[in-house]
């Protein structure tokens, strides 16, 4: 394991030496999940799924979800104050 030093800025930047950088393959515009595990503060970089994975949704399919979503949300409500669990 390597051991690198930074500074924090008075605005709370931190550099990522170059080594890292090149090595982690981050690049400008890189999203950084920032996580703390005690006293330790970790950044991780978060993978974004690829643009090819997404497709294209008109309002009829966003309606035909939203209304299925809600009817499934309607019977677990029902089952729910079947079963005496008051909801809100």
């Amino acid at each position: 394991m390597s051991l690198y030093r930074t500074v924090i800025s008075t605005k709370g930047q931190v550099v990522i030496p170059k080594e890292v950088r090149e090595k982690l393959g981050l690049v400008p515009g890189t999203v950084l999940r920032v996580r703390v595990d005690g006293k330790r503060v970790i950044l991780e970089p978060v993978e974004e799924p690829p643009e090819d994975v997404f497709i294209e949704a008109g309002p009829r399919i966003v309606e035909e979800v939203l209304k299925e979503a809600k009817s499934l949300s309607d019977k677990a409500a029902r089952l729910l104050e079947d079963l005496g669990v008051k909801l809100g």
